[in-house]
This record gives C-alpha cells, sequence and structure tokens, in this order.
C-alpha cells in the first residue's frame, strides 16, 4: 500500500515552529524534516504535519528495521533495559549479565568469520580511530622488537619517553584512499578524503593518499577500463608503501566508498590491497561503519569480498547501535591503559544491536536486501538507459545504491522534487543520489519509488 501523503511546502507549519524552537542546537539549519516519532512506521517517515514519505534516506543508514519495530519497541520497553539505563557502568571494570550475554552470541553468531575480538565505543567514526590505535599499537611494539628493545612503552628509557610525551615519537602512518570517509575526530580525518569542508581548517596528520579506481558501471561495459583503473591505483599503492617502508601501520579502505560518492571497486582489487599490506608489514583495516549489519545483502560486506584471509581490524557502526572494531588474534591490545573508556560498552545500546541482528535472522531479512536491491538498481538502470543526458551510472549492491546526474545542482533539484512526490532520497559525492533503505523495505515499495524517479526524471528532461 502506498501512504505517500505531500501537501504545501516543507517544513510545514508545525515542523518549522519545532525547529524555530531548537535553535540553540548549531546544526538546526540544516533540517527540512521534523519526524512524528510515534505515528512513523516501518519505512514510512511521518512529519509532525502530516506528511508521510516513503524513507530511502535512512538517516545516512542509521535506520536498520524501519521505525517503530515491534521488536525494537519490545526491547526498549523491557525492564531490562530500563535497568541498563538507570545502572551505567564503566564496562571494562564493571558490568552485568547483558552484556556478557550480548558478547558471547555476536561471537557465536555474528562476528565476522576469523575475528578474535570485539572492542565497543559510542559511535562509528570513534571505533575507526580505536581501531587505527591498535594498529598503530601492535607496529609500535614489532619495531621496538625488531630494533632489540622491549615492546613495554614502560620500558623505554627517558629521552624515548619525554619524545612520546611531547608528540615526537613516531614517524609511523596510515595509508589511504582519495575519496574515503572515515570520521570526523582528527584521527579518522586524516584518513578522510572526501570533501574540502570535512578537512578545511583542522590540522591533520601527514599521511600517505593514494588513487582509488572507482568502477564505471554498468560493470559489464566497462571491464577493461576498470580493470586498467585498478592496475593503476595499485602500482600507487605499491609506491606509497615502498616510500614508506617500515613505517606504514596500518592500509585503510572501504568495501564499498560510501560518503566519497558510492564508488566500488572488484573483489580482486580488495584481494591485492590486503597482499600488498601484509607485505608492507601493515594491517589490512576494513571500514564497514556504512557497509556492515546487512546493508549489502551480506551481514558484513567483507563476505563480497572474497578475501584469502580475515581483515586484521573491521570497524562498524550504525546499525550496530554502537561503534568498535573487530579484532583477529594478532590485534587484540589486552595490557591494561592501552585501549580503554569510560564506557566501553553501552549496555543500552547492546540490546537494541542484539535485537536488530536477531530480527534481520528471523524475518530474513538479508535475502529481502538481496532480491529488493536488484530489482532498484535493475530499475535505476533502465531509467538511465531512458535519460542517458540527465541519469548516468546507477550502480550498488544490495541497499548500497546510487546514480549520477550531470551537475551537483541537478541532483539537488531531483532530491528536492522527489520529497515534494514523499520519496526521501539523499546526496553523496559531488553529483550523486544515494539511497540508503531500511532493511525491511520490500519489492513494492521499491516499484513506488523508481515510479516517483521516473516521474521526477521525465520532468527535468522534458
Amino acid at each position: 500500500m502506498d501512504r505517500r501523503s505531500v501537501s504545501g511546502t516543507l517544513p510545514g507549519a508545525l515542523a518549522a515552529q519545532a525547529i524555530a524552537r531548537g535553535r540553540f542546537d548549531m546544526q538546526h539549519r540544516y533540517r527540512s524534516v521534523v519526524m512524528d516519532a510515534e505515528r512513523s512506521e516501518g519505512v514510512w517517515l511521518q512529519d509532525l504535519d502530516g506528511n508521510i514519505f516513503l524513507d530511502l534516506f535512512g538517516s545516512f543508514a542509521l535506520g536498520a528495521l524501519g521505525y517503530n519495530h515491534p521488536a525494537l519497541l519490545a526491547t526498549a520497553s523491557s525492564p531490562a533495559f530500563a535497568r541498563a539505563a538507570a545502572n551505567p557502568t564503566s564496562t571494562p571494570f564493571l558490568t552485568a549479565p547483558d552484556w556478557l550475554e550480548f558478547v558471547h552470541r555476536v561471537q557465536e553468531r555474528w562476528a565476522p568469520a576469523g575475528m578474535g575480538s570485539m572492542y565497543c565505543v559510542d559511535g562509528g567514526g570513534e571505533g575507526v580511530e580505536s581501531a587505527l590505535k591498535a594498529a598503530f599499537i601492535v607496529h609500535g611494539e614489532a619495531r621496538r622488537r625488531r630494533a632489540g628493545r622491549s615492546p613495554d612503552p614502560l620500558q623505554m628509557d627517558a629521552d624515548e619517553q619525554a619524545a612520546w610525551m611531547d608528540n615526537r615519537g613516531t614517524d609511523a602512518v596510515v595509508v589511504a584512499f582519495e575519496g574515503a570517509f572515515h570520521g570526523r575526530g582528527l584521527g579518522p580525518l586524516s584518513a578522510t578524503h572526501s570533501k574540502l569542508l570535512h578537512k578545511a581548517d583542522l590540522p591533520a596528520f601527514p599521511w600517505p593518499t593514494v588513487p582509488f579506481p572507482a568502477n564505471r558501471w554498468p560493470l559489464a561495459d566497462n571491464a577493461e577500463h576498470n580493470a586498467r583503473e585498478e592496475a593503476r591505483c595499485l602500482v600507487e599503492l605499491e609506491r606509497a608503501l615502498d616510500a614508506h617502508a617500515g613505517r606504514v601501520a596500518a592500509v585503510i579502505v572501504e568495501p564499498i566508498q560510501s560518503e566519497g560518492g558510492d564508488r566500488h571497486a572488484s573483489p580482486a582489487f580488495y584481494q591485492a590491497v590486503q597482499r600488498l599490506a601484509g607485505q608492507a608489514g601493515a594491517a589490512f583495516v576494513l571500514d564497514e561503519v556504512q557497509t556492515g549489519v546487512g546493508t549489502s545483502g551480506r551481514l558484513w560486506a567483507v563476505e563480497h569480498l572474497q578475501l584469502p584471509r580475515p581483515p586484521d581490524l573491521l570497524c562498524f557502526g550504525k546499525k550496530m547501535q554502537m561503534g568498535g572494531f573487530f579484532s583477529t588474534p594478532e590485534f587484540a591490545i589486552t595490557r591494561f591503559g592501552r585501549m580503554y573508556q569510560t564506557r566501553n560498552g553501552d549496555r543500552c545500546k547492546a540490546q537494541l544491536a542484539q535485537t536488530v541482528l536477531q530480527t534481520i535472522e528471523v524475518e530474513d531479512l538479508l535475502a529481502n536486501v538481496r532480491q529488493t536491491g536488484a530489482l532498484l538498481l535493475e530499475g535505476l538502470e533502465q531509467l538511465c538507459r531512458r535519460h542517458p543526458g540527465l541519469l548516468s551510472q546507477a550502480r550498488g549492491r544490495g541497499f548500497l545504491l546510487a546514480f549520477d546526474l550531470p551537475t551537483a545542482a541537478a541532483r539537488d533539484e531531483f532530491n528536492r522534487r522527489a520529497l515534494a512526490r514523499g520519496v526521501f532520497a539523499t546526496y553523496t559525492g559531488s553529483r550523486s543520489v544515494r539511497l540508503r533503505p531500511h532493511l525491511v523495505t520490500r519489492p513494492e515499495h521499491a516499484e513506488i519509488a523508481l515510479s516517483v524517479f521516473a516521474d521526477v526524471a521525465a520532468e527535468l528532461d522534458g
């Protein structure tokens, strides 16, 4: 059933009043929709003025089970959740059985293959920063061993200890890719290269950056070009690793570059990146903050990459309702004080995460993402063929979907007109429309979205 209903301009009167009341929030200017949290349901986002949108925005892939899913409401209203909220703990030192049960179930059922441990923080960007810290720690300890010194930082001589305390202790680097987005903390930001606005005026580590191939679509029609680009990028990666030989702590990459424009590469490319990182003695870090927890049609997008061995570190966030990373046993930091925050594991978020993961299984949502995602991609490809001067590069895997317009202004106008017709999409890169449907989005919802996109395209192309 199509529940879309939009009247008048956006934001409506009630939403505008609510936004005005929240002017103290530094980010209040960004908003055009204010959700009615009680009446929104499933894939249908209702605002305060009664407008109803088919939500393909998903809060930049944060949304998992749609709005007011009964399983999540039951968890959030349970006595166990209330007790976790009322009794926060410094989880590394003091916790409760619910946290230990969550960790055990993740290990048994949901962790990526080959992972030996998990480290939890509040959000995805913080998880990336924590993973990079783990890579630097392992790299630094290994360098001291090779030099015949103790890996224990407390066994350093006075001059070396002083150098570390004065921020002069290391020349180690992380290699990242052009177009990458790994977060806005000053560590992850040094590996982020998607938009100038993310980086301008902010200090960053002088870490090397190499090109990302950004495959052209349809893949079958661009196989030769894509292979050349991937080969070129791998040559540049090898040069960067050679130029910083012995100093590369990590190579970090996304399975699909999301914020940078939904840019793809082949499994063979990722296999080669992992191999080169290993040869350089660097951790291979996979950033799955946006691609993880079902969005790709697999629980973890790494499952599509056919890697010969697990990544050393795999970051998560968004749909996990918390941030953090999984590590192989070699990258587990166990010494007290080396990796620690007051709340390394929010028990409320853990209960929500467990409910999301269980529901993905119970409702067979991974199969739905693959089926509905394929339907959406096929429809977007047809629209590109119908409007070749307006739409191009339809691409995606599961619900990681995007297509291009000629300019950022054209893209923004496309999204504005789609929203006025009750379909909420968003942006990525310099001129791309990004779709991040909730995992409960079904084929009938895809047909509605494609019909609206067809109408908007015909209007703009007319």
